[in-house]
């Protein structure tokens, strides 16, 4: 098990806002002589600001951020002053503080990439006033009922794929050049069985889906490693998310339950979408629904269930999930689980998170897409139910042991523990080498 390290430190006693902006107006900016508008993409979003101001000129674009997820925001300004007394770096500071007034959600949780874009056009208050400025908000693109099916096919010519491989792999015989061919053997409890045999130009694997927003994603290994590091979890449910942007990582539920086939550790397996089709407004904690649930019955029917749920979601691109409904659900259908394997989206947070206090068994975090942060609501939930959180490179357990005031890393990212709440502390300088320090 991964080990990491609990500081005490003296010189910070909270992850303040100002941390956050000093680190962001620090950052090394990239020269453009001057933004093309027109190339915007349809999942991005133009903050215009006025020249040398810091007042978003449209406050009702909050309502445009309000269910999106962010994973990319670009900070754009001109390289142009008119007075050598100018401070570039206090109107970032001011223009991130106005955004972050407007749109408070957006700095809570800080996962997505950033960007300073300095625009070296303009020589003359005139030509920068017809220059932009302001923010480019970059979202995940929004899933609908056409990608989600999209994911679903994804998801079932893999399992094809699978059973084809499997067969070829355990077939010892001469392979003709046919598509398949049928055997035929004894089973004492069915009787006479036929077996489908196929060869080997037909076990190719599925193609990833062309519309996805980052197939690299499908590289990803998060599920794998964890479940690879972790063979010592016995008699769990497996709570998967399943919304849109999700199938990367369902795949490899798919080919960890594969692997394990004769291992009945996983007793049951919980998909949600988040309620279905149920319009965001009408949504309420713990009675979202979009909770499709069966026993292991086997490979077959986790995927016949998992796909039943993608499909009847809605798409959408919000950035809550029913996560604590799911896991409940779980409990209540198998109350003899000794602990739940929750793979969640680090990108989005619980519609339901006030009441991670009604889960009453470990939960054992699996988080995708955490490459830049941990949403600190699945720390909330690990430390909140005895579990633990774990990475494409680490285990983490012993939340429950933090104390107020003690500062943690997390794959090189800082994080503290204060009023009750986990919080991700950013760039800080150290007055005092750390004497003390536990490891898990």
């Amino acid at each position: 098990m991964r080990t990491f390290y609990f500081l005490l430190i003296f010189c910070c006693s909270f992850m303040s806002s100002a941390q956050t902006y000093h680190a962001l107006i620090n950052e090394n900016p990239y020269f453009i002589d001057e933004i093309n508008t027109s190339q915007l993409k349809e999942n991005q979003l133009l903050i215009a600001m006025p020249f040398a101001k810091n007042n978003v000129l449209n406050p009702q674009q909050k309502k445009q951020l309000k269910n999106r997820v962010v994973v990319k925001l670009e900070l754009v300004y001109t390289k142009y002053r008119k007075a050598t007394s100018f401070n570039q770096k206090e109107l970032n500071k001011n223009r991130l503080k106005e955004l972050n007034r407007l749109v408070p959600r957006l700095f809570e949780n800080r996962f997505w990439d950033f960007k300073l874009i300095s625009q070296s056009n303009g020589n003359s208050p005139e030509a920068c006033n017809n220059m932009f400025h302001g923010f480019i908000v970059t979202f995940r693109p929004n899933s609908t009922k056409n990608t989600l099916d999209l994911e679903a096919n994804y998801l079932e010519k893999l399992f094809t794929f699978m059973v084809k491989k499997d067969s070829l792999d355990n077939d010892s015989t001469e392979r003709e050049r046919k598509i398949s061919r049928l055997t035929t053997r004894f089973d004492k409890k069915w009787g006479y069985i036929h077996d489908t045999v196929w060869y080997a130009d037909t076990a190719v694997p599925p193609s990833i889906p062309d519309f996805f927003y980052n197939q690299t994603l499908y590289n990803d290994s998060t599920v794998l490693n964890a479940f690879d590091r972790n063979k010592n979890w016995k008699n769990f449910i497996v709570v998967t998310d399943v919304t849109g942007s999700m199938s990367p990582y369902i795949a490899q539920v798919i080919v960890w339950l594969k692997k394990q086939e004769e291992n009945k550790a996983a007793k049951y397996f919980v998909f949600f979408n988040d309620g279905d089709e149920t319009p965001s407004n009408k949504k309420k904690p713990l009675e979202t629904k979009g909770i499709y649930v069966t026993k292991n019955k086997g490979l077959g029917q986790v995927i016949k269930t998992v796909t039943k749920c993608m499909r009847n979601g809605s798409g959408g691109g919000e950035y809550l999930e029913n996560d604590v409904e799911a896991i409940i659900n779980g409990i209540k259908l198998y109350t003899d689980a000794d602990e739940i394997i929750l793979i969640a989206d680090n990108l989005e947070s619980m519609r339901d998170y006030d009441y991670i206090n009604k889960i009453k068994k470990p939960v054992r975090v699996i988080l995708c897409g955490a490459e830049n942060r941990i949403n600190v609501q699945y720390l909330d939930l690990a430390r909140q139910t005895n579990g633990s959180i774990h990475t494409v490179k680490s285990d983490v357990s012993g939340l429950e042991k933090i104390k107020e005031n003690e500062h943690f890393f997390i794959d090189g990212n800082e994080y503290m523990y204060k009023n009750k709440r986990f919080h991700s502390v950013y760039k800080c300088i150290w007055r005092h080498t750390v004497k003390n320090s536990k490891s898990y």
